[in-house]
């Protein structure tokens, strides 16, 4: 089996052990993080959601599943990461209210880091009023919201128009993702978004030409 077979594998049967020796085995080798997040980690977790979906797990397998590949990360990233005294642009991640899944933000986050960016990881279900709070309080340049499934978009629409109707010192860049986003792109701009992209390296090159090069997107 391939390092992606495994690991899904391993999620699948609820066996940290095993997922943890395959990123420990991809990090022996030589396998930068970016490459285990976004070759292994990432098409894993979708094939869990879509097994959720499709009924082949069941709620607390696919949360345990979620658990295995976030300490997964936790432990790739703390083996990696390199401390930086000063980090900017700054970046406030969270997920749209009742929105629980929130392990592409943290991926997102993780990469972005490494990219020498500052970023504040807020994580699932976020109220709209507590968002708006926050970005007041830490001034972001740049803000990515999270929805999975459609029922949740509207949210997401509602914590835009919260944020752009905020009296900020800087209207930050906005992006969005998440499963929700992927089969129609066009749906960012509908919700008041300034991009979205189809997973966390794109995002990142994407951010990094609207925030740090004011490129448009």
């Amino acid at each position: 089996m391939t390092p992606r077979d495994e690991f899904l594998d391993a999620l699948k049967r609820g066996d940290r052990q095993s997922a943890f020796r395959v990123v420990d085995a991809r990090l022996a080798s030589g396998s930068p993080l970016r490459d285990i997040y976004l070759d292994i980690v990432q098409p894993s977790m979708r094939d869990i959601g879509q097994l959720w979906q499709d009924n082949a797990l069941t709620i607390a397998q696919e949360h345990v599943a979620t658990a295995i590949a976030e300490a997964s990360m936790s432990r790739v990233f703390e083996r990696t990461f390199v401390w930086r005294d000063n980090r900017t642009p700054k970046i406030l991640a969270a997920c749209a209210e009742d929105e629980r899944h929130q392990i592409g933000l943290r991926m997102l986050c993780d990469l972005l880091e490494l990219d020498g960016w500052d970023t504040v990881y807020v994580g699932a279900s976020v109220p709209v009023e507590s968002l708006v709070g926050l970005v007041e309080k830490s001034n972001p340049d740049a803000i990515a919201l999270s929805a999975t499934i459609a029922p949740h978009v509207p949210r997401v629409r509602a914590a835009i128009t919260a944020i752009r109707a905020a009296n900020l010192k800087r209207q930050p860049v906005i992006a969005v993702g998440g499963r929700a986003f992927l089969s129609d792109p066009s749906l960012a701009r509908r919700v008041g978004a300034d991009a979205t992209a189809t997973d966390a390296a794109e995002a990142v090159s994407l951010l990094d030409a609207l925030v740090r090069h004011g490129r448009a997107a």
